[in-house]
């Protein structure tokens, strides 16, 4: 992810150079403008298919760098964080850790608590184009992009004070089940760029379609060699805030 947001900074850096110098004497509510966006979001996602037998309700935020064009083609990247409290079954997945109370003894011999959640992250890019209709400029409109990329997820556990080796280190490998592949997405909405640089936000239906794989060689809650693929789909809802960047307008001076 360190390197996805030095990326993120570099595009940024190179496009508004790009943008300045160019010359733009038109504003936001009259013409389709070429401009360099910055761009936070979260996503509220149902998975589909194999991924809904392993989580439920998952959330995702990042930030991408996008760049629209005079013809109001977009083109994005970006980098969003995953996770969620709801996994399919968590109440067996340390099954082999209860002792006869059904209960985990930590290395204090106390009884330890672990919380289980899901994370992951998926790396994007995405092409489209803004068709401006219902639009108080020519720059917003609604919003119709396709692109690719990768995903990542697996199953977190978090003991209090790390005091189940079983979950420690490289053992906590064989309980996590990471799974990761590449991704389709397609996102419908709208979006809007506001006649100044206070409002500008995008929202719609995203769709994800990841063709994944088990990614452990060894199971321990099934006690079982895993080498399955699988149609990790999710369905969602997302929102985000864009920050433009556009070149001042040169001073014009008129002498009579």
């Amino acid at each position: 992810m360190k390197h996805l947001f030095s990326i993120l900074f570099v595009l940024i850096s190179v496009l508004v150079f790009a943008q300045q110098k160019k010359k733009d004497d038109t504003s936001v509510k009259d013409t389709a403008l070429a401009t360099p966006l910055f761009r936070v979001s979260y996503a509220a996602q149902i998975p589909v298919g194999d991924f809904a037998n392993r989580v439920g309700f998952t959330n995702n935020i990042g930030a991408s760098m996008a760049y629209k064009t005079r013809s109001n083609w977009i083109f994005s990247i970006g980098g969003y964080y995953m996770f969620g409290n709801n996994v399919v079954g968590k109440d067996s997945l340390l099954a082999n850790l209860l002792n006869s109370n059904n209960i985990i003894i930590g290395v204090n011999g106390e009884q330890a608590f672990v919380d289980i959640s899901q994370q992951g992250y998926m790396l994007n890019f995405q092409v489209g184009k803004i068709f401006p209709w219902l639009s108080p400029n020519p720059n917003s409109g609604f919003l119709f992009t396709v692109g690719g990329g990768f995903m990542e997820h697996r199953i977190r556990y978090n003991a209090e004070g790390d005091n189940v080796p079983q979950l420690v280190g490289d053992y906590h490998k064989g309980y996590d089940r990471l799974t990761n592949g590449i991704i389709l997405q397609e996102f419908i909405g709208y979006h809007f760029q506001g006649n100044t640089k206070l409002l500008n936000f995008y929202g719609g239906f995203e769709f994800t379609q990841g063709f994944t794989g088990n990614r452990r060689s060894y199971d321990i809650p099934t006690m079982s060699v895993k080498d399955e693929k699988y149609n990790d789909f999710l369905f969602g809802f997302r929102v985000g805030w864009m920050m433009p960047f556009y070149k001042r307008n040169q001073d014009k001076y008129y002498y009579y």
